[in-house]
């Protein structure tokens, strides 16, 4: 939705956190996170394509984190985020709207005082 932003919390043990972040509350709505497994495609066919399953998905309302039994059935689906650019603070991938063209979105890393970002490595 427009009014959303997303999250993509990549933490160790390929797990991620997949968030939609309301920037307005639609009915008390604030958030949705999705709670993920991930691998990274390393073959020549499809190198950086990123596919995460479903775990456990639940919202923010009204202030409170409730699990989502509306959102149970997406539990062990797949989605995908098929890369096209990764440095270690800029990561843009493509898609194709139902229409059929093509969009680009961009991530930006965000780094804590803890989280150093190891350059040799790309």
């Amino acid at each position: 939705p427009r009014e959303a932003s997303v999250l993509i919390d990549i933490q160790e043990g390929n797990k991620l956190d997949y968030q939609l972040e309301f920037s307005k509350k639609v009915w008390g709505l604030k958030g949705i996170t999705a709670k993920s497994s991930y691998v990274v495609d390393a073959s020549p066919v499809n190198p950086g394509l990123v596919t995460y399953i479903y775990q456990e998905i639940s919202a923010g309302v009204f202030g409170l984190t409730v699990p989502t039994g509306l959102f149970g059935m997406l539990k062990g689906r797949e989605a995908y985020i098929e890369s096209v650019w990764f440095d270690g603070n800029y990561w843009i991938d493509r898609g194709y709207s139902q229409e059929g063209e093509e969009y680009y979105n961009v991530y930006t890393r965000e780094v804590g005082s803890e989280d150093e970002i190891d350059k040799s490595r790309y």
